[in-house]
């Protein structure tokens, strides 16, 4: 027992596993690893599994760090919606260290030189799921989520395994765009070792405000507690651009090794068969102290469940020949046309199809006063947000009827001059006794 607990302490290098430690998403990592309290996309399965739940589509990413001395770490993850039951993800971590020298111990315990080289790696394997609770009484503002960790570090030596648990649970609050999270991590320790994963707590919170029509800024404010290391404090910023282009900035802790951080990021749908991708390329230089800076950037494609704001554009209801003829010039890609009369209060649909044509004629309404509603859609995305439709009201009015036209006056036709010929009948055939020849009869003219 008295052996096993310094093992077990807390205190630098106490603990196994120490690549679970490092930051995967080049987002989070922008904004100073402030993410705990945010967590609304794939990198939720490392910073706050509860956050999967936000993922309403297939998701897909990859992310490469060119990290401190010749160290490189890859991480790729992918994520699935499951309907109700919310949403599974699964990444793959690998952490090289490069070609080291390896060393020889004499017997004594003293150096005993060089031999060779290593080449050790950590490979870490994830497997997470979150989900919003039942929307019964304001439950669905609370979401949860767990993951299971297995750690494998090639070592000169061997192989170490360890196997741990990561839950985390998110709480969008009554105040618009505030959002507060928690979670326990990295419970658990090293197969045969004894010694922990580096358990980890952490509370976050984040803030959503606008800026502006086209401009969006989210606040974030991390503090994470460890076994190993002191108390740190993560703070980070990211502003929106017109939901296509992201800045970011943060600050981390962690004493000598903590410093600021910085990135950007850009994402753009695009249509391939018929199917709209989101890709996503993101960029983040992250401070370690006195260690120097890493590089991290990140590729990632969500398969529909795009989020587009849109204009609804100029959208003109002029009368032609008694019908409503709809017109506009705007940046949706089509639209369907609601209407209702205009003492009613339900509407329905006109349209049945996305309409693109830039005029388009609205047949078989009666005259009357009606209200037209607009809307923007595309049938390759799924959902929008943004000002997406518009009411516009029009009275049909009948188009006056055409002049019935005169009725021309005929002279009368002259008078004949011609002497009538007498009527004469046509021949009748004669039918005779059977298989006789019918031979036709002439008539007598009358008076002979």
């Amino acid at each position: 027992m008295l052996a096993a607990a310094p093992a077990m302490a807390g205190g630098p290098g106490t603990t196994g596993g120490i690549g679970l430690k490092l930051p995967a998403g080049a987002r989070p990592a922008a904004m100073g690893g402030a993410f705990a309290g945010l967590a609304d996309d794939l990198s939720a399965l490392y910073w706050n599994p509860a956050g999967l739940a936000s993922i309403t589509a297939p998701d897909l990413s990859f992310m490469h760090t060119q990290y401190l001395a010749d160290t490189n770490y890859e991480v790729m993850a992918y994520g699935q919606p499951i309907g109700v039951l919310g949403t599974v993800a699964g990444s793959l971590n690998l952490l090289s260290y490069g070609n080291l020298p390896r060393t020889l111990e004499r017997t004594d315990g003293m150096y005993g030189g060089l031999f060779g080289q290593s080449s050790p790696q950590d490979l870490f394997l994830t497997a997470g799921w979150g989900s919003a609770l039942p929307p019964l009484f304001g439950l669905d503002r609370i979401k949860g989520g767990a993951a299971a960790k297995f750690t494998f570090q090639q070592l000169s030596g061997g192989t170490l395994v360890g196997v741990g648990i990561t839950g985390g649970a998110l709480w969008d609050t009554p105040v618009e765009g505030l959002r507060v999270g928690t979670l326990v991590d990295n419970l658990g320790a090293l197969a045969g070792e004894g010694r922990l994963l580096p358990l980890a707590w952490a509370v976050g919170t984040s803030y959503a405000t606008v800026l502006g029509k086209d401009f969006h800024m989210v606040w974030a404010l991390d503090t994470r507690l460890a076994v190993d290391t002191a108390m740190s404090i993560a703070l980070g910023v990211e502003i929106t651009a017109f939901d296509l282009m992201q800045v970011r900035g943060g600050w981390h802790g962690g004493g000598a090794l903590g410093g600021p951080s910085l990135g950007v990021g850009v994402r753009h749908p695009f249509t391939w068969f018929q199917k709209t991708i989101l890709f996503k390329l993101d960029y983040a230089m992250v401070s370690s102290g006195e260690l120097g800076s890493s590089n991290r950037f990140a590729l990632g494609m969500q398969f529909g469940g795009v989020s587009t704001a849109v204009q609804l554009g100029r959208v003109q209801l002029v009368q032609q020949a008694g019908e409503p003829v709809l017109t506009w010039k705007g940046a949706g890609p089509a639209y369907q046309v609601w209407v209702r009369k205009a003492d009613d209060a339900e509407f329905f649909q006109l349209t049945d199809r996305p309409i693109e044509e830039a005029s388009y004629a609205l047949l078989g309404l009666p005259s009357g006063a009606y209200v037209f509603r607009i809307v923007t859609v595309d049938p390759y995305r799924t959902r929008w947000k943004g000002p997406t439709s518009a009411d516009i009201e029009l009275t049909i009015e009948a188009p006056p009827a055409p002049p019935t036209p005169a009725t021309p006056i005929l002279p009368a036709p002259a008078a004949s001059t011609t002497t009538a010929e007498p009527y004469v009948p046509p021949a009748l055939p004669h039918i005779g006794p059977a298989g006789a020849s019918a031979t036709p009869v002439a008539p007598t003219p009358k008076g002979q």
